[in-house]
């Protein structure tokens, strides 16, 4: 019997979950554009259409992108792992650094896919390279591998050591799998962004 946690949108609900977010958030997203060309010209701010665009890109990715990617992934991990819907298992101090770590997770985001400079380096490194389009998708592959190992792994392994410690019926082997369920999704989650986010700003860099 699956629980409220596990239901997924039916694809008719989710035809309507899409057209509505593109319904909205593409006026949304004009509006705010103009409204931030506006607000800058207003406070004397010397920066480029493009480069409010790029900002705003970058809030959406930060603010609404991580935490709907971590959301889907959470799901995903805790299914591999074994935990289940065990959302009640994090302790509030847990469930209080989790939400510290997606704000943090978010201005991150936000600071490295806003910058032009940031963009305009990771171009010019990419055009240095001068690999195939085959090539390049396979090298994004192993730098978002190594960047979520690099997120991932201290806390996978140290979860992974103390359930191992536990009996098979120790109810805190849920906890364990839980805690290790969300730091892989959230790691994979926040590469993911980060990898679209900083192809979107080239791609503004580029064609704007």
């Amino acid at each position: 019997m699956s629980s409220r946690g596990d239901r997924t949108p039916s694809p008719t609900v989710q035809i309507v979950i899409v057209v509505l977010a593109v319904g909205v958030g593409v006026p949304v997203g004009i509006g705010a554009w103009i409204g931030g060309i506006l607000l800058a010209e207003n406070l004397g701010v010397q920066i480029s259409p493009e480069q409010v665009f790029a900002w705003i890109i970058a809030a959406v990715v930060g603010v609404v992108l991580w935490p709907v990617s971590l959301r889907a992934a959470r799901r995903g991990f805790s299914k591999a792992t074994g935990a289940g819907p065990v959302i009640a298992a994090a302790t509030r101090g847990e469930r209080a650094l989790r939400a510290s770590i997606v704000m943090v997770g978010a201005v991150a985001l936000v600071a490295l896919c806003g910058p032009r400079e940031t963009a305009s380096t990771l171009a010019t490194a990419w055009e240095a390279l001068a690999i195939g389009r085959r090539e390049s998708g396979l090298v994004m592959q192993l730098l978002s591998l190594i960047l979520v190992a690099i997120l991932a792994t201290p806390v996978v392994v140290y979860t992974h050591r103390a359930a191992k410690k536990l009996s098979a019926g120790d109810p805190r082997r849920l906890v364990l799998q839980e805690r290790e369920a969300w730091t892989l999704a959230a790691a994979t989650a926040w590469t993911t962004s980060l990898m679209l986010g900083l192809i979107l700003a080239i791609a503004i860099l580029l064609w704007l």
